[in-house]
């Protein structure tokens, strides 16, 4: 039933997003693939919402609503890019009014391309999801559901240079790990490999990320030793009031927080908790 009420509210977004452009005639395939093509991102987005009503048009053939579909996964892997190259600029304190306001529209819109191509169910969006799998769990769900299919790009993405990336494919290793989405021993160990590179990473948020599918590890009783390094010995200390476990003598190194308490729920045997509030239609493989 959320899974249904899901796919309502994105499409409703998408066709809104189509009508805000006023548009006077019907748009054709091959124009609206054009315009998701388009170096103007108000084309881009114009033409995602023209997209939206073909494919919930009767008219639009099988083969016609499949060009339109990749057409869209194409659509998000340019957007992750400009994304990327976005959060490379200077931050700038000076921004106007008006231009916070196009921001807020530019991510509302690429929220709702991330939702719409997540919904889409298809093995062929995965690229396109993770790059946008740090933007939260409608992305590493709509990639985590694949599983194995999913794990090699997966895999190679924890190893990026770009921490951002690393971070968004381990969430989607929890999200496998958490949902038993991937369970067969070669994966496992692969899975395994790729957590303890991630937990030596020069990169805080990654050593971070990576705690944060271990957990879900049925035997991640084998990185209490890493886990204790990381305890010890990390180097990310935060300023100010933050919570304290005794451990570093009043201040607050977040890694090693969380590398004590999960060291606590091993040594306790405490297992994780499994159900978020999703129904089994969110978690569950797509069949091949």
């Amino acid at each position: 039933m959320r899974a249904a009420l899901l796919t309502c509210v994105l499409l409703a977004s998408v066709l809104q997003l189509s009508a805000q452009q006023n548009s006077t005639t019907r748009a054709t395939v091959s124009g609206v693939l054009d315009g998701m093509d388009s170096a103007s991102r108000a084309e881009r987005e114009k033409a995602f919402g023209e997209a939206g009503e073909l494919l919930e048009a009767d008219t639009t053939s099988a083969k016609d609503a499949d060009r339109l579909q990749l057409g869209i996964i194409q659509l998000l892997i340019r957007e992750n890019r400009e994304a990327l190259k976005a959060s490379e600029l200077p931050s700038s304190n000076s921004a106007s009014e008006e231009e916070q306001g196009q921001g807020e529209d530019e991510s509302d819109y690429y929220s709702v391309l991330v939702g719409f191509v997540a919904n889409l169910n298809d093995v062929r969006a995965v690229p396109a999801l993770l790059g946008a799998a740090n933007t939260g769990g409608i992305a590493t769900r709509g990639i985590a559901r694949f599983g194995k299919r999913a794990l090699d790009p997966t895999l190679v993405q924890v190893g990026s240079a770009n921490a951002d990336l690393a971070e968004g494919a381990l969430w989607v290793i929890r999200d496998m790990l958490e949902f038993r989405l991937v369970s067969d021993p070669e994966s496992h160990l692969r899975i395994k490999d790729a957590l303890r590179a991630a937990l030596r990473s020069s990169e805080f948020g990654v050593r971070v990320s990576a705690m944060g599918a271990i957990e879900y590890l049925d035997d991640r009783e084998e990185f209490v030793p890493l886990l204790k390094e990381v305890a010890q010995h990390d180097p990310v200390k935060l300023a100010g009031q933050r919570p304290d476990d005794g451990g570093d003598n009043g201040e607050f190194y977040p890694a090693r927080f969380d590398a004590r308490r999960l060291l606590r729920k091993i040594a306790n045997h405490e297992q994780p908790r499994i159900d978020r509030g999703l129904p089994a239609s969110e978690y569950q493989p797509v069949k091949p």
